[in-house]
């Protein structure tokens, strides 16, 4: 196939990967794993900081290999690895099981991770368009969006009868995933090995590269690491664990209508957009000191259909500032960052939470959020040359 053919079908059936990449199990994860391995709370925190820890040594070597054996071959050993991951889970009922399936998930996620964006900004090279980076991938999400709405809200109503179902599915839908990286085909002249490591001098932004991978990092993690919990808070309050699905599902719904309106938020200046981005992260940890079930859902649907679109932002700047040939490995090493705080955030989320109580302890998360704030502006307007 003719390589500009080609590259229109890698953006037009790209969607299809981006919705089934998504965990349609993950609002019943944690709670899975205490009802059927009797596994604590504070365990879930180490689980999740586990999980971290494989995706921050594997998600540059990942990327790596994305760039030198190829995107779509790094995509689909993503694919076939999250779904022996997801049948472990199914079959594997103790302490052991569980741990080499995170082990196997968290690997899969950084097989796909930044390979999929390497490819469209491949095939947008071809084009000649890669201005439509930001909205090509962003289209992308919201049309996948609107599968993931049903798939979310649906599945973890399966575990009402057998609670290994909605996994069951996640493997089939995995397997689903790797099937369709057959029709995708990698655009361009693929890397040669270079065992040499990039200069710290090549950097522009060299001197705030610490700060900024600290704070964007912690800022980026805090989206994700305390899911676990706030599943469980949700429970604890009352919440029937088949219907938290239902919120990820709203979210999805509200997500694909954010994607036609996200241009105009990205359109802000940096600043002003690490703003929106605090603010709405935070949303969550407001709404959990309150303890109401509602206001929580709405800041969840809020703060998930938000973060569907953020990396996106950060892509663009990196590539435009920092792109080169190796770019899975760039958009990796943002991953990367998130991964970092990742490993040590459940731990101290869900320790907060077990030590003080729900109200307090996820008051004492929102304070460390406005304690980083202001170092995470700073350094990412520095660290992409704004400033």
């Amino acid at each position: 196939m003719h390589q500009l053919a080609q590259a229109d079908r890698n953006i037009r059936l790209y969607p299809i990967i981006k919705s089934l990449a998504k965990r349609v199990f993950l609002p019943l994860t944690a709670i899975y794993f205490m009802e059927t391995a009797n596994i604590t709370l504070l365990e879930i925190g180490f689980m999740s900081a586990f999980f971290s820890i494989v995706q921050f040594i594997a998600e540059i070597p990942t990327g790596y290999f994305a760039d030198v054996v190829g995107r779509v071959t790094s995509l689909r050993t993503g694919a076939y690895l999250a779904a022996l991951a997801t049948t472990i889970y199914v079959f594997f009922h103790h302490k052991t099981g569980i741990y080499i399936g995170v082990l196997l998930e968290a690997l899969a996620y950084s097989f796909m991770g930044g390979a999929g964006e390497a490819l469209i900004h491949d095939s947008l090279v071809i084009k000649n368009q890669t201005d439509k980076y930001t909205s090509i991938l962003t289209k992308s999400m919201s049309i996948s969006l609107i599968a993931n709405a049903i798939l979310v809200s649906v599945v973890p109503m399966t575990y009402q009868i057998d609670k290994r179902l909605p996994f069951f599915i996640g493997t089939l839908i995995y397997l689903l995933l790797a099937f369709t990286t057959y029709f995708f085909k990698d655009l361009g002249t693929k890397n040669k090995f270079d065992p040499k490591i990039p200069q710290l001098s090549a950097i522009p932004g060299k001197r705030y590269i610490v700060l900024f991978a600290f704070s964007f990092g912690i800022i980026s993690a805090l989206y994700t690491s305390p899911a676990d919990t706030v599943n469980i808070a949700l429970k604890s309050l009352g919440a029937n664990p088949a219907h938290i699905g239902w919120i990820y599902g709203i979210a999805s719904i509200v997500g694909f209508g954010l994607g036609h309106l996200i241009h105009k938020i990205q359109n802000l200046s940096l600043g002003k957009y690490l703003v929106v981005d605090v603010v709405i992260m935070s949303l969550v940890f407001i709404t959990l000191t309150l303890q109401s079930i509602p206001l929580i859902a709405l800041a969840m649907i809020i703060g998930i259909s938000f973060w569907r679109y953020r990396r996106i932002t950060y892509q663009n700047y990196a590539l435009n500032v920092y792109g080169n040939s190796y770019k899975a490995t760039l958009v990796s090493s943002l991953n990367s960052m998130e991964q970092l705080s990742s490993i040590w955030l459940p731990i101290v989320i869900t320790s907060l939470v077990s030590y003080l109580g729900l109200q307090y302890g996820f008051a004492a998360i929102l304070l460390l959020t406005l304690l980083i704030a202001p170092v995470f502006y700073y350094s990412t307007l520095k660290f992409f040359k704004i400033l």
